[in-house]
């Protein structure tokens, strides 16, 4: 075996080319739903341009956050008496 990304193990990557009668990876665009193919797809993994430029809206609006667990230590050290 080679060295393969972890998506090609998990077969996101589009069709082995040793095995040509596997179907095409199919998803779902994270923004509408719409089920989309894999390969040659330009904006995956969304279906279109727009759903790309819509996700990035979100995140420019702030509207994705990663939460973190804070210390309550730390909390009582940042605020002045």
């Amino acid at each position: 075996m080679g060295n393969f990304s972890q998506a090609e193990k998990r077969g996101i990557i589009g069709l082995n080319p040793m095995n040509s009668s596997q179907k095409p990876t199919l998803l779902r665009c994270p923004t509408c739903g719409q089920q989309v193919r894999w390969q040659g797809n330009p904006s995956r993994p969304f279906c279109s341009l727009t759903c790309r430029l819509v996700d990035l809206g979100v995140w420019l609006d702030e509207g994705y956050r990663i939460s973190t667990v804070t210390d309550p230590a730390e909390d009582q050290a940042a605020q002045p008496d």
